[in-house]
């Protein structure tokens, strides 16, 4: 049997469910499992205020580290299998998990261990999963499968939900609109994906663990979405760079910014989303070899050159 480390951070509890269904079958079958939460030293609200979720974004954005609580001494120990769960903030991974990543700690754990990433979010994880994908490189680790659980409702509709949630902390369904969030559906059938991790670890098959997750679902990209991402990492680049140019954190020219884009950005979302919609569909039939070789490229766990 096997001992299983399973690290993550959590604000609404919906990761944690996530990853107890994953545990399922890996407990039946006796592996020793630890759950280590990350904890950072200044908690993060939840739900958030609107002015504190965008306030946030640069330092998420930038991945500048923040002090985090040390880990126990349990999940010190060595491990044979690192399950490592995060939400993307802002195209990026939360910052308590991009800190835990950056820290000595986190690279003494991660060191030579094999790593599977497993994230619960909106839709878009792709230029998150990227940036974890590096970390764990100069981590040492060895990142060998992933799992990406998403909101399956369309793009504006879970704009709406999601944002919903995180404001007032109630994911239930509302008027026409469904529940936020991962669905319990979805959360179930990481049992599966569970049942072949236990599969690949007795038989030591990880090489091949990521072909067997891809067959049971474990990642769904919509070309379409391959495309907002590029554009929303730039634009994102630019507007980190804009608001903590404004001055320290509680200055008043960094909440004149912070309001700015607190405004800008929904509205430019719901104005744009057709357009870039309609645009997305003329390059999926432009540039199709190139995005097809995209979505592979990101259904597994090797980084790009450039």
């Amino acid at each position: 049997m096997k001992r299983i480390l399973i690290l993550y951070y959590t604000q609404s509890g919906q990761l944690l469910s996530i990853l107890q269904s994953l545990a399922k079958p890996l407990i039946h079958a006796g592996h020793t499992i630890h759950f280590e939460e990350i904890q950072p030293e200044e908690k993060f609200p939840f739900p958030w205020s609107s002015y504190q979720f965008f306030n946030a974004f640069p330092e998420v954005f930038s991945q500048k580290p923040q002090s985090l609580k040390n880990i126990s001494s349990k999940a010190a120990n060595g491990y044979d299998l690192v399950i490592l769960g995060y939400q993307p903030w802002f195209l990026t991974p939360s910052r308590p998990v991009s800190s835990f990543l950056q820290s000595a700690e986190g690279r003494r754990v991660l060191s030579d261990k094999p790593v599977v990433t497993v994230l619960g979010c909106r839709n878009m994880w792709l230029g998150a999963q990227e940036k974890v994908k590096k970390k764990l490189k100069e981590a040492d680790a060895k990142l060998i499968g992933h799992i990406a659980l998403m909101d399956r409702s369309a793009n504006l509709t879970s704009l709406i939900t999601i944002l919903r949630w995180m404001f007032t902390g109630d994911k239930k369904p509302f008027w026409i609109f469904p529940a936020a969030g991962v669905s319990d559906r979805d959360i179930e059938h990481t049992q599966t994906f569970g049942e072949i991790i236990n599969q690949a670890l007795v038989k030591n098959e990880l090489e091949n663990l990521q072909t067997k997750l891809n067959e049971a679902g474990a990642i769904d990209i919509k070309p379409n979405l391959v495309l907002l991402e590029r554009r929303g990492q730039k634009a994102f680049s630019v507007w980190s760079k804009f608001i903590a140019s404004g001055g320290p954190v509680h200055s008043t020219g960094r909440k004149i910014r912070v309001y700015i884009f607190m405004y800008l950005l929904p509205a430019a979302i719901f104005v744009l989303s057709p357009l870039l919609w309609m645009l997305s569909r003329i390059l999926l039939t432009v540039k199709r070899k190139e995005l097809i070789q995209d979505v592979e490229y990101y259904k597994q766990n090797s980084l790009r050159n450039n």
